[in-house]
């Protein structure tokens, strides 16, 4: 199992990412009102997944490319190795 992680996108009038793993597919983001904690809340969350997780880690910096992995995933049951962290 791997996760991916989304880019900060703006949402119900705050800032938010998403994430996504196999097992629990597109988990949509708490929306923060500063950017700042947006950011913040985003690192917490790569950190404590690379700590607690064997599995490959995809932070993505754009929506783009968020997209792009989570196509590829689902189109062929591979990860994307790319932006690992």
């Amino acid at each position: 199992m791997h996760v991916v992680v989304g880019p900060i996108v703006t949402r119900d009038g705050g800032f938010a990412f998403d994430s996504w793993t196999p097992e629990r597919g597109l988990s949509r983001g708490y929306s923060y009102r500063r950017i700042e904690d947006a950011h913040y809340a985003r690192k917490v969350e790569i950190r404590s997944r690379v700590r607690s997780f064997a599995g490959p880690m995809v932070a993505c910096s754009t929506l783009d490319e968020f997209s792009s992995v989570l196509a590829k995933d689902a189109g062929t049951g591979e990860s994307a190795r790319t932006s690992l962290i």
